[in-house]
């Protein structure tokens, strides 16, 4: 069990360092512009990549990008960034 102090002193060296707290609890952040454009941050790696779909590992679940003439055109181990047309954006 963390003591009281130890938590106080993890909570203010994350907020000292900027670190969303999103990414700490392994959330996926997903981002979509229109229907050609998504970027999707915090996840593990690719599962399948097609020009129809492209499913990505998380922490928790699989996300599945769904569409015509996906590509991937943007590749870190922060973030994805997918164009195409984008039908839907689903968790598996």
């Amino acid at each position: 069990m963390r003591k009281p102090h130890l938590k106080q002193s993890m909570k203010a060296l994350v907020e000292a360092a900027q670190i969303p707290e999103d990414f700490l609890k392994g959330n996926v952040l997903v981002s979509i512009e229109g229907q050609e454009r998504v970027v999707i941050e915090n996840f593990k790696g690719i599962s399948s990549y097609t020009e129809q779909e492209i499913k990505l590992i998380t922490s928790r679940r699989k996300v599945c990008v769904c569409g015509k003439r996906l590509r991937i055109v943007n590749y870190t181990k922060e973030e994805i960034e997918i164009f195409g047309k984008i039908d839907k954006v689903e968790y598996i």
